[in-house]
């Protein structure tokens, strides 16, 4: 329902407007961008989102860590920004920063090579608040994980808040250090994933009175019903956001907009993606934090093995390939190896969470 939906406030004056936080904040210069969209909104398929408010605002410290998870494109970094802005608007003296993995990974491996390394210590642990926006750029990179797990504790022994984004979550991602992922684990987890019709039709009245637009009818139910959506990829904000930017160049104040502009806005997002098995196997590589090379050569490593079953699934169950077109695509394999590795996949989609997480999470990137 539209009344379960939660945004993290702006005020008005002398509040927060968007997230450029001050000179001291930290944050990198890339990321002081207007945001198109002041706040977050979260219906409740990410109800989690306002324990990760609460615990940045008036519960300081009450989910530490925070570790927030989901691919590409479903908000982790836009609710990050969100995040820091009440943080900054709950306490005025804040000190902050924010670092991608790959800043991170960077700065340990620097502050080694010029024995700077006490620096770089300082100036992660001198802040209140210390966002990482990208664990899994850390994922072979073990001294920088070992750095972590040092800051990780001095942070949260001193009260301080530590969120960390991922693409993935944290039981699937195998190569952090086990040290690490335990001590990840005591915070709160909290999955984002894609806006349902619901939010989107919160999300979309947002964005249109914000850029003093009025949407016509026939966008505005295309662009917030699933009804035709079942192969198509889902919905996100970024979508909304083109669809009000060019309704914006329309300049329809009134509603009134051709039809053929109508068309094209809502034809972006209802065409049906080709999804290739090449496609599918750089994703779920991606995913999973290996190679492209290692998903189709002869490696039997559990996370590999894993992946390879996953891609078997999704290229049968998406692209309706033949078992012997699976084989020659994940590296000349028989057609009964690959018979067994779906049948694996299908075992586990039944009784393992997070391979089942996985599927959901790349299968919508398809769908």
């Amino acid at each position: 329902m539209v009344g379960s939906v939660f945004a993290i406030p702006r005020e008005d004056s002398k509040g927060v407007h968007h997230v450029a936080g001050s000179p001291s904040s930290g944050i990198a210069p890339r990321d002081r961008t207007a945001l198109p969209l002041g706040r977050f909104i979260a219906g409740p398929e990410n109800a989690l989102a306002k324990l990760a408010a609460s615990s940045v605002g008036d519960q300081w410290v009450r989910f530490n860590p925070l570790f927030i998870s989901g691919p590409a494109g479903f908000g982790k970094t836009h609710l990050l920004h969100c995040l820091l802005a009440a943080s900054q608007v709950a306490y005025a003296d804040l000190r902050s920063l924010w670092l991608t993995g790959a800043d991170y990974a960077r700065a340990i491996a620097n502050g080694i090579d010029i024995d700077s390394l006490d620096e770089v210590r300082d100036a992660h642990r001198s802040v209140d608040l210390l966002m990482l926006d990208g664990l899994h750029e850390l994922a072979a990179k073990t001294h920088a994980q070992q750095e972590l797990i040092h800051t990780l504790d001095y942070l949260v022994a001193s009260d301080c808040q530590v969120v960390i984004t991922s693409l993935s979550a944290l039981d699937e991602l195998d190569a952090l250090l086990p040290t690490l992922s335990s001590r990840l684990s005591r915070g709160l987890q909290i999955p984002i994933v894609p806006p349902t019709a619901t939010t989107r039709s919160v999300i979309l009245n947002e964005l249109a009175q914000q850029n003093d637009v009025v949407i016509p009818t026939e966008v505005s139910q295309r662009l917030t019903s699933d009804a035709r959506r079942q192969r198509s990829k889902p919905l996100l904000v970024h979508d909304l956001c083109a669809a009000i930017t060019e309704l914006r160049c329309l300049n329809t104040h009134d509603g009134d907009c051709p039809p053929s502009a109508v068309e094209r806005i809502v034809s972006r997002t209802d065409s049906v993606r080709e999804v290739t098995a090449k496609d599918i196997n750089k994703r779920v590589a991606k995913y999973f934090n290996v190679t492209v090379r290692e998903l189709t050569g002869d490696s039997r490593r559990k996370t590999v093995v894993r992946a390879r079953a996953l891609s078997v699934y999704l290229i049968r169950t998406l692209v309706g390939s033949s078992f012997q077109t699976i084989g020659r695509n994940l590296g000349g394999r028989d057609h009964s190896t690959v018979m067994h590795a779906f049948g694996r996949a299908k075992e586990w989609l039944d009784d393992d969470v997070g391979f089942a997480r996985a599927a959901t999470a790349l299968g919508v990137e398809f769908d």
